[in-house]
């Protein structure tokens, strides 16, 4: 958890988006499915106070939007390759990203 809390704070874009993946990737095989999105996808939503679970049309919508963008060769799943180029490219990421260089 410390280590984590480091590579937010501390770490470079790059280092924090792969921190970011490793939390994506459930099972550890290197790779985003659409069941591991959906699982995070959820709990973030419970964590937000709406609900133990988003609305089926809700995350299904979400889902297409996040592989249609980050899916670069359509196979099904997420490489931390097309999570990085994905997210670098995205300036609303990045700049979510450097939110936590003012903290601590």
């Amino acid at each position: 958890m410390a280590c984590g809390l480091s590579i937010l704070c501390r770490g470079s874009a790059e280092e924090r988006l792969r921190w970011v993946f490793k939390l994506y990737d459930l099972n550890g095989d290197g790779r985003v499915s659409r069941e591991e999105m959906a699982e995070v996808v959820s709990a973030v939503y419970g964590l937000l106070g709406h609900g133990p679970h988003p609305p089926h049309q809700y995350l299904n919508t979400r889902l297409d939007t996040i592989f249609q963008k980050m899916d670069r060769n359509k196979d099904g799943v997420v490489t931390l390759d097309e999570f990085l180029e994905s997210c670098l490219e995205d300036a609303s990421i990045t700049n979510s990203l450097a939110a936590f260089d003012s903290i601590i």
